[in-house]
């Protein structure tokens, strides 16, 4: 992962995905008992080398306000 935020995330993969296909963004952290779960939406691609893999914006689309609260929680453990 390249990039966190409460809106989305910049991820490198292997595969690449199109824009607005939907997948499901499953973190592990050691403030989550559970892994949390965010659905999310490819908003933007950039290729690059096959090596080096795609670039994928995602979009995270909340099913509700705590799984929103969840990824504060996270992203702010992440910042110190």
């Amino acid at each position: 992962m390249l990039n966190l935020g409460l809106g989305g995330a910049c991820v490198t993969l292997l595969e690449p995905l199109l824009a607005g296909e939907r997948v499901r963004v499953s973190f592990l952290a050691p403030t989550l008992w559970d892994p949390l779960e965010m659905p999310a939406r490819v908003a933007w691609t950039r290729s690059s080398s096959a090596e080096a893999g795609t670039r994928v914006g995602l979009a995270f689309e909340p099913p509700d306000p705590g799984a929103v609260y969840a990824l504060f929680e996270l992203v702010a453990a992440l910042a110190f």
